[in-house]
C-alpha cells in the first residue's frame, strides 16, 4: 500500500492531466456532433481497411484451393460428354447404360513446370501413378491438346508437348485424315501433313483430333488453318494451323484414360507392329 501511495503522489500531475484530458476530449466529442462523426468515421475507415487487407491475402490462399476443387469438378463433368462413352448400338436416340459404355476418364492436375522454346519440349505435373496417372495418356486443357504422358513417378509425371520432333497424332480437317507435326520455332503454329492437294481446305478451317491412336477422343480441338497452300507441285498441301491452347500460359490440365485403349492395342499388336 506504501509502495502504491509512493507512485500516486510521484506520478499524480501525470494522472491528474491524463484524467483531465480524457474528460475534455469526451465533453468535446460528445457536444460537437461533426467532430464526433469525424471521429467514428476515420475510425471506421482505418477499421474497414485493415478488414479488406485480410481479405485480400485470405482470399488469395484460398483461390488455388478453389480452384483445383474446380478443376476436380470439371474432370468429372468431361467424363460425363457424349465424347467420353463409346456407342454399342448406333441406330439409337436414347442415351442409357445399355447403349453407352464410358470409354475416357479424367485425372485433373496442374502444371508445375513446363518449356516452349526448344526442339523438344515437356512439361511436368503434379500428379503421379499414385492419382490413376500411366504413360501414353492424352493431356488436355479446356481450348484443346496438350500432348501426352511419357514418364511417371508416384507423384509426379513428364507431359510431351505438341512442341515435339515426331509428334505422330493423327488429326482431320473437314473429314480428311492427316498427321500433326511442328515447324521447331514457332510456339504458336504447327503443320498438318499427308493431305491430298486435292482437297478442300481454307483457312478458317478447324483441326480436330481423330481418337485413331487412343491418346485423345474424337473431336477435340488442336488449331485453326492459317495457310493451305501446294508447293512446286507436291502431291499434299502444305497446311500450316495455330494451336488453340497458348503453351506459354500451361496451367490446369486433364489426363485422359482410355479404358479400352488396352483392349485396342493388344488386338492391333500382331498386325501393325
Amino acid at each position: 500500500m506504501r509502495n502504491l501511495f509512493k507512485f500516486l503522489k510521484r506520478f499524480r500531475n501525470f494522472l491528474i492531466f491524463m484524467v483531465l484530458q480524457i474528460f475534455v476530449l469526451g465533453l468535446f466529442f460528445n457536444s460537437k456532433n461533426y467532430h464526433k462523426a469525424s471521429f467514428v468515421n476515420s475510425t471506421n475507415a482505418i477499421s474497414s481497411w485493415f478488414l479488406q487487407k485480410r481479405y485480400n491475402i485470405t482470399r488469395h490462399f484460398d483461390l488455388e484451393k478453389n480452384n483445383v476443387i474446380l478443376a476436380n469438378e470439371n474432370a468429372e463433368l468431361l467424363g460425363k460428354l457424349p465424347m467420353s462413352y463409346y456407342a454399342l448400338q448406333q441406330q439409337l436416340f436414347q442415351i442409357n447404360d445399355s447403349v453407352y459404355e464410358q470409354q475416357y476418364q479424367f485425372i485433373a492436375a496442374t502444371v508445375i513446370n513446363f518449356s516452349n522454346h526448344k526442339l523438344n519440349n515437356f512439361a511436368t505435373i503434379n500428379k503421379g501413378s499414385l492419382a490413376g496417372v500411366e504413360k501414353d495418356m492424352g493431356v488436355i486443357v479446356s481450348d484443346g491438346i496438350i500432348g501426352f504422358v511419357i514418364d511417371v513417378s508416384k507423384h509426379y509425371a513428364i507431359i510431351r508437348t505438341l512442341l515435339s520432333e515426331r509428334i505422330n497424332i493423327i488429326v482431320e480437317v473437314n473429314d480428311i485424315m492427316g498427321s500433326l507435326d511442328w515447324n521447331g520455332r514457332d510456339n504458336k503454329v504447327g503443320k498438318v501433313k499427308g493431305i491430298t492437294s486435292s482437297a478442300q481446305i481454307v483457312v478458317g478451317d478447324t483441326v480436330y483430333t481423330k481418337g485413331s491412336n487412343g491418346h485423345f477422343p474424337i473431336g477435340i480441338p488442336v488449331g485453326v488453318v492459317s495457310e493451305a497452300k501446294i508447293e512446286n507441285g507436291a502431291a499434299t498441301l502444305s497446311i500450316n494451323i495455330d494451336f488453340t491452347v497458348n503453351f506459354s500460359a500451361l496451367g490446369h490440365v486433364y489426363i485422359i484414360k482410355n479404358i479400352f485403349k488396352m483392349e485396342k492395342d493388344k488386338l492391333e499388336h500382331k498386325y501393325y507392329e
